[in-house]
């Protein structure tokens, strides 16, 4: 069952289930002192004749025939209290009364009783509708009373006594209207013919509306041949369970706003707009999540009504419009419901019928306008409930969003300008990614329940962004825990607006300044340990929180708690269109009484609710995946380190312009040029540079607990050892556990460093120097790996890869390169990123002095140099002529 979000309801009206079994269950021995109330008769059903000689009687059915093989009472008995008050009042008739009419035989008082208790009581019509007959009193009753005695008195040679027919007897009436159970079968009196169930309401089409109309016209047959009787008035039964407070509407209609209250229940209004079922709506949390759109206050302004027999008529004739109206039938999976109208011509209603008559997901969009036009044409007035057109504006926007990305983006999700939604040219979304978001925004209302590996989040980033820009959507309201907000913050564009962040904790008592935000888009993005939606005051705050969009997403491990479900499914499908109803019934667990009891089966939930949710497991998409994810943080270069950069930039050039002027470079001079590069190199990574070893430990930080979701271990390479130890010293001053592997140190130290890292929690990081590096084997597949400079051989990149994660076995691992932004780093990134072969050998990146670069190689190299200088703002001579070009030549040779 559905939880429910209120305390326990201490003697609850009984629900629409209750009160089918009720009828259906079997009369007892207890039945026989309940009191007789029986309702009133329609107009149409009066009093049936006995049927001639020659014409057959009508055959009764089940109980009925059962009934009519009952021997009569014996005389001087009675049914009712009713007929025991009319045997009482024709015993004290006067004297000269009696003189002049013979006295009735018992058998004519008891058939008169049974018309007059028949003209009193309401029939049921389809087994809802309820109609009732004006009493019948005064002197046409008497008249009819003493007609009836005189021809009971009459001799049998004069004409034949009438059959002896006791009109079967009513059910009882419930407080809610509905049938009691059955009188028991002791009693004198003939079993009742029961209401119809609503199982053979359902099958009106298969003869079941034939056998009622037969039932109902041999009852009217067999009563009409007896008269009617004055009939004191017998006060209504009072109805069952709590007294609800009923304020009936401002202008005193019928139908219309009342407010409810029920004891034990919160104060609810409910629209009362005709007497068929489900057409009533109520505020209530139970009225959402209601099957059959029932609820405590529903039922208990059903009682109110059914209490005075004036206006329980007024209520089952219903409004008695002229004009018709399309109206929504609420429910678990709401419909058009088609209410004709009094002067509704033939061929329109069969045109209603034809037209909505079918499964909502084949409903016609042309559907309302084909009856509006034929409703005009007939000149009947036609009228549209505004929550019809809502229905139908839910599933026609999803549509038409479908088709408007298929003409923005014909490439769907390998379009570059949805790859790069919420993030950066550097760090792209995956194609997989965008599907998630594209899924989101033609759903509108949906779940994103993919793996934490795949960033659901990123994907609701990117899914809002896409409606503000090409879907009018202005108001974006996010709940989330407030752990999270901190991300969102940071994932939010500089010039995103009308985003309003809010902690999910504070949404059930800050929820009318929710809703007066008027959010179009409502993101909910549930704690790591669940338990939103079984927290009956937050879930009640958001299943009221009403706006046109809204994306949840669950926790990991979301489908191990079923609980949780049917209410946060309830929140998605909030205009009703199919997903909750397919739930229910595709995966409710019932008791014994048909009531649900909880979810079974969740295996196939995907499949039950495949049109809102999206929910893929990192091995279900591992093929589309990459092994790894590249992206690039650009650390502002610290004030305190930039006379230093400037310095050792200009000798630099100076040197690379020398060699430009002269065409020549001599070994001597590459050795003096390697080791202002590698000097230059190191600044960059930290190393005698103490104000840059701090930054990029920040940044080292901020990726560990800054991003989607906290980074558990991380591997850190770098080609300068002095620069990893002053970034370890960084982040132990910041309480972040780290390791250092060096090649220099002992091999029990080295393998100590592994250990610690791999079974430590608080070790979450394994600084790594690059060189000697070759033979570690980390094997960590959790771990994400940090570049601490800018390896000149982008082979060197994938090398580092290897040492952690083994080839085709990781995806989606995410790799950050570090980058100086401003210095000669992040201008070797920018020339040569681009590039697969090195432009030099391996011996440039980490050790000056293993031998020098020659032919080609070395040109290369003094060329990119220059470019690298140029990027990062030294400007040098540009080598011209053929001149330059032996003059490298030489010095390589």
């Amino acid at each position: 069952m559905p939880s429910k979000t209120r305390s326990a309801r201490p003697q609850a009206a009984p629900s629409p289930p209750a009160r089918q079994r009720t009828r259906r269950a079997p009369a007892t021995a207890a039945d026989a002192s309940a009191p007789d109330v029986t309702p009133d008769l329609t107009p149409d059903a009066a009093p049936a004749a006995a049927a001639p000689a020659d014409v057959p009687a009508a055959k009764p059915r089940g109980k009925a025939r059962a009934a009519a093989t009952t021997p009569p009472p014996a005389a001087g008995k009675t049914r009712s209290p009713r007929a025991r008050a009319a045997v009482a009042q024709a015993a004290e008739a006067p004297a000269a009364d009696a003189a002049e009419v013979p006295a009735p035989a018992p058998a004519a008082v008891a058939e008169a009783q049974g018309a007059a208790d028949a003209a009193e009581r309401p029939t049921r019509r389809g087994g809802r509708s309820r109609r009732a007959a004006p009493p019948v009193s005064g002197s046409a009753a008497q008249s009819a009373a003493q007609s009836t005695a005189q021809s009971a008195a009459q001799p049998a040679a004069d004409a034949p006594a009438p059959a002896m027919v006791e009109p079967p007897a009513e059910p009882a009436v419930a407080p809610d209207g509905k049938p009691a159970a059955e009188a028991p079968e002791s009693t004198a009196a003939p079993v009742a013919e029961r209401a119809p169930s609503r199982r053979s309401r359902g099958r009106r089409g298969e003869g079941g509306d034939r056998g009622d109309r037969a039932a109902r016209g041999d009852r009217a047959a067999r009563d009409a041949a007896v008269p009617a009787a004055p009939i004191p008035p017998v006060p209504p039964a009072a109805p069952r369970g709590p007294v609800a407070e009923i304020e009936s509407p401002a202008d005193g209609a019928l139908f219309g706003r009342y407010a409810v209250r029920v004891p034990g229940e919160e104060a609810a209004e409910v629209w009362l707009r005709s007497p068929h079922p489900g057409t009533a709506v109520c505020t209530c949390l139970d009225f959402a999540l209601s099957e059959h759109a029932d609820c405590p206050h529903v039922q208990a302004l059903w009682s109110h009504l059914q209490a005075d027999a004036d206006r329980a008529a007024a209520f089952a004739r219903g409004p008695q419009a002229v004009g018709s109206r399309i109206a929504v039938l609420h429910g678990a999976r709401r419909r058009l419901l088609w209410l004709p109208g009094t002067e509704c011509t033939a061929s329109l209603n069969d045109l209603a019928e034809q037209l909505l008559g079918v499964p909502p997901d084949e409903l016609d969009d042309q559907a309302l306008p084909r009856l509006l036009r034929a409703a005009r044409e007939a000149g009947h007035e036609l009228q549209v409930d505004e929550a019809a057109w809502a229905h139908l504006a839910a599933a026609r926007d999803a549509r038409w969003r479908v088709h408007r990305l298929e003409t923005l983006f014909p490439q769907g999700p390998a379009s570059s300008d949805l790859q790069v939604l919420g993030t950066t040219a550097a760090a792209p979304l995956l194609p997989l990614q965008v599907e998630g978001a594209l899924f989101a925004v033609c759903a509108g209302r949906c779940i994103l329940g993919d793996a934490p590996e795949l960033q659901p989040m990123q994907q609701a980033l990117a899914a809002a962004l896409l409606m503000q820009r090409h879907f009018g959507l202005e108001r974006v309201l996010l709940l989330a825990p407030g752990e999270v907000l901190d991300r969102w913050r940071r994932a939010l564009p500089a010039d995103a607006s009308g985003w309003n962040l809010t902690s999910i904790d504070s949404v059930a008592t800050d929820i009318e300044l929710h809703r007066s935000l008027s959010p179009d888009l409502v993101i909910v993005q549930e704690a790591d340990e669940g338990g939103l939606w079984v927290d009956a005051d937050r879930a009640a705050a958001l299943l009221r929180l009403h706006s046109p969009h809204a994306l949840v997403l669950p926790a990991a491990g979301w489908l191990q708690r079923p609980a949780e479900l049917p209410l946060r499914v309830a929140f998605v499908d909030a205009e009703r269109l199919g997903g909750y109803d397919a739930l229910l019934q595709a995966h409710g667990e019932r008791d014994e009484n048909g009531e649900l009891c909880g979810l079974h089966d969740l295996d196939g939930v995907r499949d039950t609710l495949a049109p809102m949710l999206l929910a893929r497991t990192l091995d279900e998409v591992r093929g589309q995946l990459p092994e790894r994810i590249d992206r690039v943080r650009r650390v502002p270069l610290p004030a305190a380190a930039r006379p230093a950069h400037a310095a050792q930039a200009e000798a630099l050039a100076a040197t690379v312009l020398r060699w430009q002027r002269l065409g020549w470079l001599p070994d001597g001079g590459q050795r003096r040029l390697i080791d202002q590069v590698q000097a230059l190199r190191r600044l960059c990574a930290g190393d005698g540079a103490p104000a840059v070893a701090e930054a990029k430990a920040d940044a080292i930080r901020a990726l560990l607990d800054g991003g989607d979701a906290p980074v558990a271990k991380a591997v850190v390479f770098g080609q300068w050892p002095a620069a990893l130890q002053a970034v370890q010293a960084q982040l132990a001053a910041a309480g972040i556990g780290a390791a250092a592997w060096r090649a220099a140190d002992p091999e029990a130290a080295r393998q100590a460093a592994v250990q610690r890292f791999q079974s430590d929690p608080a070790c979450r990081v394994l600084l790594v120097a690059e060189p000697g590096s070759g033979a570690l084997e980390l094997r960590c597949p959790g771990a994400q790996v940090i570049h601490l400079d800018r390896p000149w051989n982008p082979r060197l990149l994938s090398r580092r890869f290897g040492r952690v994660h083994r080839r085709g076995k990781a995806q989606l691992v995410p790799v950050t390169q570090l980058l100086l932004e401003g210095s000669f780093e992040g201008a070797v990134f920018g020339v040569l990123a681009e590039r697969r072969e090195p432009p030099v050998a391996d011996l440039l990146d980490a050790n000056a002095g293993e031998g020098f670069v020659q032919g080609e190689a070395c040109m290369q190299w003094l060329a990119d140099l220059a470019a690298v200088l140029q990027a990062c703002g030294h400007a040098t001579g540009h080598a011209t002529g053929p001149d330059a070009t032996a003059g490298a030549g030489a010095a390589a040779a």
